[in-house]
């Protein structure tokens, strides 16, 4: 396929030539160069079997229409030629030409006006036969990027997040300073004793008091976020304010399971306050007593414990935390002879082991198990969760950032007392085998 300039080369002609043609020789140079790609786009549209090359087809029908439109153009500038012959003629007074009219002169001398009794001429002589049109193919492809084009669903899909229902295990209480203090008992005796009528006795009985002190823990994240990030995406700002909060409430209740509770000014954890279960505990011995046990069993002899360590008065453990498989491995049991154990769970049933109910969380180990009297630990509120922003930070200004700050303070209070009340099981496997009757 040859480009015009090609074309110009062919028929003998320079650039520089053809530039200073006059523009009804450059209209008939650009009719002759239509009419070849014409015919070179027909042929290529003969293709055999229809393999046409698009792109060299594509490409030809550009340059037909480029063509088409400069000679159009040429034709155009022709007739301003014309007209301003005219012009110049009737203000010289030569009336010889001017006499037939102006549209008669324009008919006769108009190049563009000649193209047109051409094309009027030959759809005449093809009347009555059928004419191809050549012509551009618009396709998808055409659209640059056309996906972003389509259909946007609404909604932004989040990531699956854990929730935070060991936090929500345990009732809540405000504080209103940083620390906290209470009174306990600390050294009980009771030396009550028979005597035999007015004998004198002597007696032991005695309490003492201790006060204890509570200090609160704090938990802090913070983002920096682009200003016309802000203003330009309406989400963005209620995206970040979940995601914090989000963030603090997390960190709040794995430490409330997990913490180390190091200092005095961590959160307090169950996993730190919690007594390691002890199959042969002398006050309560399990060892070797439950025929074929489940891991339901294992949990009751949890709750008996902690009732008789509470002088089956004191305690009375009511949840279990247990990871999730465990849970449907429990369910799952069956006897000898393949019968489920637990039909129940059938019927949605799932959630309660002697009288205990079942709490699961991906934080908890496989083959871990914590069992509690709920009743005996608190949250304490000194300042809920709150999200502020600040332009003030570093070189805040300088970049255009505002920092988003998440700011809790909170403590998990379990009173010392009342910490024989939470028992762990880390090895569920080992304390089925310690209980199990031979």
């Amino acid at each position: 396929m040859k480009n015009f300039k090609e074309f110009l080369v062919s028929k003998g002609h320079s650039q520089e030539a053809f530039d200073a043609m006059e523009p009804a020789e450059q209209a008939d140079l650009y009719k002759e160069y239509n009419a070849e790609m014409k015919s070179f786009i027909n042929e290529l549209q003969k293709t055999v079997e229809g393999k046409v090359d698009q792109v060299a087809l594509d490409n030809a029908v550009k340059a037909l229409n480029e063509g088409k439109t400069e000679e159009m153009r040429l034709l155009g500038e022709n007739m301003k030629t014309v007209m301003l012959a005219m012009k110049s003629l009737s203000e010289k007074g030569v009336k010889a030409e001017v006499n037939k009219g102006l549209r008669a002169y324009i008919m006769e001398h108009s190049e563009t006006i000649k193209a047109m009794k051409e094309n009027a001429t030959q759809q005449k002589a093809h009347a009555g036969f059928s004419m191809e049109v050549n012509k551009g193919t618009q396709g998808a492809t055409d659209i640059g990027d056309r996906d972003y084009l389509g259909t946007i669903e609404a909604g932004i899909e989040r990531k699956p997040v854990r929730m935070t229902n060991i936090m929500d295990l345990f009732s809540r209480g405000p504080v209103s300073t940083e620390y906290l203090h209470y009174w306990e008992e600390n050294v009980v005796t009771r030396d009550a004793k028979f005597v035999i009528a007015c004998a004198t006795s002597t007696h032991t009985t005695k309490v003492t008091w201790a006060k204890r002190t509570v200090e609160l823990a704090k938990l802090r994240d913070i983002v920096d976020i682009c200003i016309d990030m802000m203003d330009d995406y309406a989400f963005v700002e209620g995206e970040i304010n979940t995601l914090i909060n989000e963030s603090i409430a997390l960190k709040a209740e794995y430490e409330l399971l997990l913490g180390a509770s190091a200092t005095a000014t961590d959160m307090l954890s169950i996993d730190f306050i919690s007594s390691e279960f002890n199959p042969s505990n002398v006050l309560a011995d399990f060892s070797l007593a439950i025929p074929v046990p489940t891991l339901g069993d294992l949990a009751i002899c949890m709750k008996a414990q902690i009732y008789t360590f509470g002088q089956q008065n004191k305690w009375n453990a009511d949840t279990i935390i247990m990871n999730y498989t465990d849970m449907v491995t429990y369910l799952l049991a069956k006897d000898l002879n393949g019968m489920y154990l637990f039909p129940n769970f059938a019927f949605g049933v799932t959630d309660r082991v002697g009288d205990m109910r079942i709490v699961t969380s991906p934080i908890v180990a496989q083959n871990t198990m914590y069992v509690l009297d709920s009743t005996k630990g608190k949250i304490l509120d000194r300042k809920k969760t709150t999200v502020v922003a600040s332009f003030e930070n570093k070189d805040n200004i300088e970049h255009e950032l505002v920092t988003m700050v998440a700011v809790e303070r909170l403590q998990f209070h379990v009173r010392l007392i009342n910490r024989d009340a939470f028992m762990k099981c880390s090895d569920i496997a080992t304390a089925l085998t310690a209980i199990t009757k031979p």
